[in-house]
């Protein structure tokens, strides 16, 4: 393809003007996100940014056909332009419909231009493929531009997430805390938690690690996060992404809304799952110290074996641990409690200690409802009662107090909870105690049966002579009947 007829490049920029203001016309029509006024920075940056394509077309134009467009001069303003959508929170598609708006309107009027000019039919098809390849380097150029923006906007929030979780784990005023937000556009939930993700917890050791190895395996896992001192504190923070965080330490803490009941709930724990988190309750934005006060103390109850019925929540979500929290928060004081209202219970051998225990604290829970507490204790009903009868022999009319009977069950449900994680009792030991005790029991049962079956037979002649006196009486009167007849 031979040069363009001389002087087309001056036919050219004599529809610039017109040129100008057509696509700019176009532009606020055509793309939606610029349907507004082109006024203000936003208006003088479009209008720079098509000035400076015209111009550097013609320098396209004037170079000749087949030659590379040089961008070199003018790829800082469509950079430029790039990184501006991103500082307006507008997709890079925006930008790019313009670039073809553009395109298609200067094709329009400078295609004509060329034909009065005397441009051949091969001519212009050479002036349209030099038009849409400049159109395609300037949009690379707004990409890379985009990208670069986009990469430092994630640093610097990242920066931002991190001062805030600092800022609500070590206590800052609320207002010092929404300052900072709002300057790095993060938008806080109303109500916020504190979340725990333990870098050690002796004891989640088997799911933990399991969790571990299966994200580690996964494609989403990446290989810079593999063992090394820097896993713990980063790792955890990729699965909950765009929330304030923090380190301490070796334990990872992040602060997220959605910790109510329902679907939010379960999401939040899906993406939490195998971390071994503890999940503190959810407060206004000036009292997150208080819920990672609560987290904090839930991680170590329950690694001091203080709270074995969480021990496989995993995630550990503290308001749904209330009471036994409660009763670790001081355990002296409940052992205390315990060893005084318990005490009835001393002299007995373990077992026998252990089995009555229990069955005080069905006994209480349920009401006294023998046919329930033999169920829930896998035992006849006849068992409860003689154990019942122990029981009120050896605690005597204080069963019947309602502040007592609350305090026993308060100590017997934190006794249970304890029991779980004791050492387990002398086998041998627990076998002799087991045989007298099934033996007591056996003998009680056989007792309550012979008794039963007396008191059925009683009744059985009870009824028998009922129904001889009635034939009786029956017979007295028939006989009169018959008598007066």
């Amino acid at each position: 393809m031979g040069q363009f007829p001389a002087g087309l490049t001056a036919t050219l920029a004599a529809e610039f003007d017109r040129v100008g203001e057509e696509i700019m016309t176009a532009i606020a029509s055509e793309v939606p996100a610029y349907a507004r006024p082109l006024e203000g920075p936003f208006g003088r940056g479009v209008r720079r940014g098509v000035t400076e394509a015209l111009h550097q077309f013609l320098t396209v134009v004037e170079a000749g056909p087949g030659r590379v467009p040089d961008l070199a001069a003018s790829r800082e303003v469509y950079v430029r332009l790039g990184r501006g959508e991103v500082r307006s929170g507008r997709s890079l598609d925006n930008l790019l419909s313009a670039y073809r708006v553009g395109a298609r309107v200067s094709w329009r009027r400078f295609g004509e231009a060329a034909a009065r000019h005397g441009v051949d039919a091969a001519g212009l098809v050479g002036l349209a493929e030099m038009m849409f390849a400049y159109i395609d380097g300037i949009s690379a150029a707004s990409a890379e531009g985009y990208a670069a923006e986009q990469f430092t906007a994630a640093g610097e929030r990242e920066r931002r997430l991190d001062r805030l979780g600092e800022m609500l784990l070590s206590g800052s005023p609320a207002e010092a805390v929404r300052q900072v937000a709002s300057a790095g556009c993060v938008r806080l939930p109303g109500r916020i938690a504190a979340v725990l993700i333990p870098g050690r917890d002796p004891s989640l050791p088997a799911h933990r690690a399991a969790a571990t190895t299966t994200r580690r395996h996964s494609p989403a896992w990446p290989d810079s996060f593999a063992d090394g001192p820097s896993a713990a504190p980063l790792w955890p923070a990729m699965l909950v992404a765009d929330h304030p965080r923090a380190v301490q330490g070796e334990d990872t803490w992040l602060f997220v809304g959605g910790t109510e009941r329902g679907p939010a709930r379960a999401a939040l724990a899906d993406r939490l799952a195998g971390l071994g988190a503890i999940v503190g309750p959810a407060v206004a934005l000036g009292q997150t110290t208080a819920s990672a006060a609560r987290a904090r103390f839930a991680r170590d109850a329950r690694s001091g074996g203080r709270l074995p019925a969480a021990a496989g929540a995993d995630p550990l979500f503290t308001d749904e641990h209330l009471s036994a929290l409660l009763l670790a928060r001081d355990p002296a004081l409940v052992a205390d409690l315990a060893a005084r209202l318990l005490a009835p219970l001393d002299g007995l051998p373990e077992r026998t200690r252990e089995r009555l225990a229990e069955t005080l604290l069905h006994w209480l829970s349920l009401r006294g409802q023998r046919g329930l507490i033999a169920e829930r204790l896998h035992v006849h009903p006849q068992t409860v009662r003689y154990r019942v009868n122990q029981l009120r022999e050896l605690f005597g009319p204080c069963l019947e107090d309602p502040d007592l009977r609350f305090d026993l069950e308060l100590v017997l449900r934190a006794a249970s909870v304890g029991s779980r994680g004791a050492d387990a009792p002398d086998p041998r030991t627990a076998a002799d105690d087991d045989a007298a005790d099934g033996a007591a029991e056996h003998a009680a049962a056989e007792h309550a049966a012979a008794e039963h079956a007396a008191a059925e037979h009683a009744a059985a002649e009870d009824a028998a002579a009922e129904d001889a006196a009635a034939d009786t009486d029956v017979t007295g009167f028939s006989g009169r009947a018959h008598v007066v007849g």
